[in-house]
């Protein structure tokens, strides 16, 4: 599962999986 987070106007999906990874869109 991924959970979707909002900071400064920009979208990050972490991975629970993996926390440490984080995939930067927008």
């Amino acid at each position: 599962m991924s959970k979707i987070v909002r900071r400064k106007g920009r979208l990050y999906v972490i991975n629970k999986k993996n926390p440490k990874f984080k995939q930067r869109q927008g």
